[in-house]
């Protein structure tokens, strides 16, 4: 098996820690694959995954760094052709996890090869939805191009990669997905092959730890996500602007990756709402760090504008927390029962709960959290997802053979 994860980075020296969404469900299924499959990866130099076999390619950092992006798209196109050759792999594998990986699933479907899908949801950036028909619906086209160019300087070569991204999506042969609502998502993109739910997992060894006392804890709450929009990145400032107007001491942890210009805009907003003295972005964590930051804060907070599956609530909960986020369609059903999950509709109820959260016995509220808990290591697992993209994957083998 094929498994296309180069990784794109904006300088040389930024480091890509495996702790969040795709990038960590992918390095949980590949884990798995490899025990079980001859895992060749065509990936990035230095390689961030393991596989079996690994060819790594190196990109540049010339400008205009989009040049560079192209030029790195045809030495992984090269490297590409090589792996075909040499090892005839019985199928592609994309994780979605970067733009030349959706480029390089495409050019494999369109030479007649079986190639396999991740999908974990679509928005452009900035968090707007717009669903082309096809490549000829100039209207809707249009309209993604004008949205983009809200948020981006140069709009047309991003809308060159979604609407690669987009028709592999339509083409390959199987497509995963974490939820009902990136099923829904890839019917209005115009996928009508297969799509497979998946579902979602937590590394339970990771939350073997009992969850400290509430007095124990250093912060009020927690956010964990990457500094961009579609994030709700400025929505949570609004909401804990309401917050420590009721709890003038409270305190919120943000660790994500900081994506620009929102970042700069982000801490802009911060200081203009006098919120230095209580909101906190502790960057990139690494994973161990990540763990014991859950442990360490009261409630986890997480206004995301669309997710496809929002892991980290999963994370949150298996930690002991209570959880309160904006009401988003694939959270209905994927955490469907959960005991201390708030779901609410805007920034003014989302402050309004976080408030009355910080506000009962803290004996309370580590009960609703210990719920919480025992609901997350009860139903997500890693290996169960693996195994569902696994023998999927071997299926789609068997039956285009």
């Amino acid at each position: 098996m094929l498994i296309l994860d180069a990784l794109w980075r904006e300088k040389p020296e930024e480091e890509i820690p495996l702790i969040l969404g795709g990038l960590r469900l992918h390095q949980k299924v590949l884990e798995f694959m490899n025990k079980r499959a001859l895992t060749i990866g065509l990936s990035s130099d230095p390689p961030v995954f393991k596989h079996r076999i690994t060819y790594a390619v190196r990109q540049g950092f010339g400008k205009p760094l989009r040049l560079e992006f192209y030029k790195h798209l045809i030495k992984l196109w090269i490297n590409f052709l090589r792996i075909i050759r040499t090892h005839r792999p019985h199928i592609i594998y994309n994780p979605g996890v970067g733009w030349h990986n959706d480029w390089l699933a495409l050019f494999a479907k369109l030479l007649g090869l079986k190639v396999a899908s991740y999908f974990h949801h679509y928005s452009l950036p900035g968090g707007a939805t717009i669903y082309p028909k096809s490549f000829f619906d100039l209207p809707s086209i249009r309209e993604m191009y004008n949205e983009m160019r809200r948020v981006i300087r140069f709009p047309l070569f991003k809308l060159l990669d979604y609407l690669a991204s987009i028709q592999q999506l339509k083409i390959v042969d199987v497509v995963f997905t974490g939820t009902d609502f990136g099923v829904d998502q890839l019917r209005r993109l115009g996928r009508e092959k297969p799509i497979i739910v998946t579902g979602i997992g937590i590394d339970l060894e990771e939350f073997e730890d009992e969850p400290p006392s509430e007095d124990e804890k250093i912060w009020d709450a927690l956010f964990v996500g990457r500094m961009a929009p579609e994030k709700g990145i400025y929505d949570l400032l609004l909401i804990w602007r309401s917050v420590v107007n009721e709890i003038s001491e409270a305190k919120l942890a943000v660790v994500g990756k900081r994506v620009q210009p929102y970042y700069d805009k982000w801490v802009s907003k911060l200081k203009s709402m006098r919120l230095q003295r209580n909101v906190f972005h502790l960057g990139e964590l690494k994973r161990g760090e990540l763990i014991k930051t859950y442990y360490s804060s009261k409630i986890f907070v997480f206004p995301s504008r669309i997710e496809g599956a929002g892991i980290v609530i999963a994370e949150a909960m298996a930690a002991g927390l209570p959880v309160v986020a904006r009401n988003l369609p694939a959270y209905r059903k994927l955490y469907h029962g959960a005991p201390a999950l708030y779901l609410l509709e805007n920034e003014k109820e989302l402050s309004m709960k976080i408030t009355t959260l910080l506000k009962i016995p803290p004996e309370e509220r580590r009960k609703m959290g210990l719920a919480n808990r025992a609901y997350a290591k009860n139903k997500f697992s890693w290996e169960n997802v693996s195994q569902r993209i696994l023998s999927n994957i071997s299926r789609a083998v068997s039956y285009t053979s």
